[in-house]
């Protein structure tokens, strides 16, 4: 049984094919062996009817005369008939009289003459041919009856020959499926087992050959390839994620960590009896009130991301983008009087939570107010499947490699971390999620010192 499952598909369909061999050539044996024996028992129901015609039980002297009732002529034969006397001389009576056959005559051995009427297989008295022998014992010895085998010898020969040439030609036809088998299916399913074996042990560099041989074989191939793309894939996504985690972490308690320090000052300042006078309370107490809503902000805008990461759900309408654009244009520009607005026009209506939709622009507008330059443009875009939102400004800019991770959390395009020069860099990455909660998607173009364009794009409603 554990011999049984170790073997391969391969060897199990060669083993096949042995055995199907073995057992042609038994069977072509034993039809060739019961044909040869149908024939003999043949050859001896004729050697019985030879017999029977003349009889030589009687006296040598007597012969001749028996001899005289046989008309060859009437009676065609290629009987050999004659008489062994008991010390074994054989006395040729009668030959064959058929056109073109021989001489020969049965060599007939003492020793296979009995008291018992007996058919036998005997050599010839010259050639290879040989006899089949009748012998029935007399008064005198034994009437000897014998033909020639040379028929059914050439007729179990014969069918040896077709026995051998059918048994060949079944054997490479099977020998050519079984090979077209193993290479189109067996061969293929061993690579992918090896193939299998490799990404087991790490490899998930390994891809199968799409030409496997079988269309079943090569769909099979194909989907292994593209599992293994995707585990690919996964793997490296979840090794992105791991990473981006690790840095969101560590970004986080690095910004609670310096506001917690300034409120454990003051506080430990106060509780030493530091701060004496009410200026330097009032002071601490404005700093610490500062710092405390800094860190609600930032718990608050990553729980805002929380929520966007858990599905949230979505109150949405029609919305007019140049409508809402126009709105926001208006309120930035008492927000941020240092900073010159424009609504270049545009409009297009897409389907959208109009509260999110307008915080989502709003963290655009407010962050081209603080960190760009003193203009910002917004314009609005219709195309044939979606509707886009752009706000321009001409501030320094970002390099392209901060710009394509701007949506990220924690990134600020300042890499010093100088809380005066913006928040926690959260607003792009809630943003995003807004955008990307809606079906959309958020693009930042940016190069240093030729400012940054942000792109929102929302399906049409």
């Amino acid at each position: 049984m554990t011999a049984r499952r170790t073997l391969s598909l391969r060897d199990r369909l060669w083993w096949g094919l042995a055995a199907i061999g073995v057992i042609s050539v038994v069977v072509a044996v034993i039809v060739a062996i019961t044909t040869h024996q149908f024939l003999v028992a043949q050859m001896d129901d004729r050697l019985d009817s030879y017999a029977g015609a003349v009889s030589l039980d009687q006296p040598i002297r007597q012969i001749p005369e028996a001899l005289a009732e046989i008309d060859e002529d009437e009676r065609p034969s290629e009987a050999t008939r004659g008489y062994i006397d008991q010390d074994g001389n054989f006395y040729v009576i009668v030959t064959s009289n058929i056109e073109g056959a021989s001489d020969a005559v049965p060599v007939v051995p003492l020793a296979e003459l009995t008291d018992e009427r007996t058919h036998f297989t005997t050599e010839a008295s010259e050639g290879s041919s040989e006899f089949r022998v009748l012998a029935r014992p007399t008064a005198n010895g034994w009437d000897i009856t014998a033909l020639p085998l040379d028929d059914v010898k050439s007729a179990t020969g014969r069918l040896v020959a077709i026995e051998a040439i059918g048994i060949a030609l079944v054997l490479g036809t099977l020998a050519l499926v079984a090979w077209w088998v193993n290479r189109l299916g067996i061969a293929p399913m061993r690579r992918m087992v090896d193939a299998s074996t490799q990404i087991a042990e790490g490899d998930l560099d390994v891809r199968l050959a799409a030409d496997q041989g079988g269309t079943e074989t090569n769909e099979l191939a194909h989907s292994l390839n593209t599992m293994i793309g995707n585990l690919t894939d996964s793997l490296a996504e979840q090794e992105r994620s791991e990473a981006r985690l690790r840095e969101f972490v560590a970004d986080a308690s690095h910004e609670l960590r310096t506001p917690l320090t300034t409120v454990l000052g003051y506080a430990e300042l106060h509780r030493r009896g530091a701060l004496e006078d009410d200026d330097s309370q009032n002071d601490a107490w404005a700093r610490t009130e500062s710092e405390a809503a800094r860190m609600r902000r930032l718990v608050e805008d990553m729980l805002t991301l929380a929520k966007y990461d858990a599905e949230p759900h979505l109150d949405t309408r029609d919305i007019a983008l140049g409508d809402l654009a126009t709105e926001i244009v208006a309120d930035a520009t008492v927000a941020y009087p240092e900073t010159s607005f424009e609504f270049t026009g545009g409009d297009a209506t897409v389907a959208a939570d109009g509260d999110r939709l307008r915080q989502a622009i709003l963290n655009v507008i407010a962050n081209a107010a603080i960190h760009g330059g003193d203009t910002v443009t917004v314009t609005v875009a219709s195309h044939h499947d979606d509707a886009a939102i752009t706000v321009h400004d001409n501030g320094p800019g970002m390099s392209p490699s901060v710009a394509a991770r701007a949506t990220e959390r924690f990134v600020r395009g300042d890499t010093s971390r100088q809380r005066a020069t913006g928040g926690a860099g959260l607003g792009l990455a809630i943003t995003a999620a807004i955008v990307d909660a809606h079906g959309g998607t958020l693009t930042v173009e940016s190069e240093s010192g030729e400012g940054t364009t942000v792109t929102l794009a929302l399906p049409t409603a």
